[in-house]
This record gives C-alpha cells, sequence and structure tokens, in this order.
C-alpha cells in the first residue's frame, strides 16, 4: 500500500498528531493513509492516557489506515501485536525469549520492547507503535534491540520499512483468511496463558486463569468456582503486582 510518510524530528506525540489529522480532516490528502515518525515525542501517549517515554533513537510512528465500519477492533489490535512481534523478530538471531502480552505488546522475557497504542476514528485505524531500537528508557522494565544484539542493531528507518510491510501483511492475512490464523499465533506465543492474572477495569479487581482467547480475541478468565468470563477491556497484572499490559 502506498502511503505518505511525514518526518518530524520532535512532536508531542504521532498518535495526537495522528488524530488531529483526522478531526481537521487533512487526512483527506492522502487517500490511502500516511505514516508519522518522530525522533522523539515530547508528550508521548501510551495505553489509557500513560506517557510513553520517547527518548531519540527508537522508532516512534504512527500509521493511518481506512478502515471497514465492519472490522472487529479487538480483532485488528490482536493482528497489529503479530506484525510487531514479527518485526522485531526478524532482526533477532534467537526470538524464543520474544513473547506477547494481550492484546498487543511485545516483550523479551520479562522486559517490555514494543508497546502499541490503537485506535479507530471517523473511518480510519490509527496504529502507534513504539520499539525501543537503541535505548531502554529508564522506568519500568525495559530493553532495546541494542541490549539484545549490541553493535549489529538496525537503522531506525530499516526497523520501519520492516514493520510497515508487516502491517499490510498481517491486516490482509485477517482479511482474506480470517481471524483462527491470528488466534493460533497469539496462543502459541502469549506469556500468560494458563497462568494466574488479575484483570482490573476501573475499580473492580478479577482474579482468574487466562486460559484462553476467543473468537474475537477477547480473554477468556476462568474464575475459582469455574465461571468463565470474556474481557475486552481493562487492564492485566501477573502476581498482582507487575503490569503486563493495559487495554480499554
Amino acid at each position: 500500500m502506498s502511503r505518505k510518510i511525514i518526518k518530524f524530528s520532535a512532536i508531542d506525540s504521532t498518535h495526537s498528531h495522528a488524530l488531529r489529522l483526522i478531526g481537521r480532516r487533512d487526512i483527506s490528502k492522502y487517500p490511502d493513509g500516511c505514516v508519522l515518525i518522530a525522533d522523539t515525542q515530547t508528550i508521548g501517549v501510551g495505553r489509557c492516557h500513560r506517557r510513553w517515554v520517547s527518548p531519540p533513537g527508537n522508532l516512534y510512528t504512527s500509521i493511518l489506515s481506512p478502515i471497514p465500519p465492519s472490522e472487529d477492533f479487538c480483532q485488528l489490535s490482536l493482528t497489529i501485536g503479530c506484525a510487531a512481534r514479527e518485526t522485531i523478530r526478524h532482526f533477532l538471531r534467537e526470538s524464543n525469549f520474544l513473547r506477547l502480552h494481550w492484546p498487543n505488546d511485545v516483550y523479551y522475557g520479562n522486559r517490555k520492547i514494543c508497546g502499541i497504542l490503537a485506535a479507530s476514528t471517523d473511518g480510519w485505524l490509527i496504529i502507534s507503535v513504539g520499539i525501543n531500537v537503541n535505548v531502554s528508557p529508564d522506568i519500568g522494565s525495559a530493553v532495546s534491540l541494542k541490549d539484545i544484539l549490541g553493535d549489529d542493531v538496525p537503522k531506525v528507518p530499516d526497523v520501519l520499512d520492516v514493520l510497515l510491510k508487516n502491517v499490510d501483511d498481517w491486516l490482509c492475512l485477517l482479511r482474506h483468511v480470517g481471524f483462527f490464523r491470528i488466534r493460533n499465533y497469539w496462543l502459541q506465543n502469549v506469556n500468560e496463558i494458563s497462568s494466574r492474572v488479575v484483570v482490573r477495569n476501573g475499580k473492580e479487581s478479577i482474579v482468574g486463569i487466562f486460559c484462553d482467547l476467543d473468537e474475537r480475541g477477547r480473554l477468556v478468565l476462568e474464575k475459582e468456582d469455574g465461571e468463565r468470563l470474556f474481557i475486552s477491556s481493562g487492564d492485566l497484572f501477573v502476581n498482582s503486582e507487575i503490569i503486563m499490559v493495559s487495554y480499554e
């Protein structure tokens, strides 16, 4: 797909700018979509309005694509997670430690290497991706490709090229083959499957076993009494302490 690439040395947030383009109808200049990329973000946006720390040297991008109104957003979100994992795997010699965290973050071992914020508005899909290429942000537990590969680290534009191809390939797979391939990929590569987790949605906390993903991509949580819940939003915790994923 042909998309206009728009580069910034610094911006508040590529995701925020994507929303502005749509809100002002400026996106009409790019009927096939566009790609926003920044060297750094001053107010990077993460899940549930959390700040995404954005030092120079990493990939910060928002991909805007037209979206049919019939598409399931939960499935789209999981599909983008697959594309992000495959992008990072492309540059690794060993990918066994590269794991997915529902609905679309990527970890290397127990350290976060990629975060994704997906949104759908006014017929447009916004895929905002941050990949730690050269720098591990000094916040929480993070890792970069440079930490893993040493001096053999790819250039940020090369990572973007691979990401764009994977996003198109995985969305094509979803639309022409179906969600079952994406679901199977997730179940093979997600860390918390069969683990005890805590899901917090607002003030409510639900404890159970992460036992499956359903056909829509919702987390299937089995409570102690055997009841199964199907959850499409919330924050996922392991051991009640570590935030692995937030999803709204």
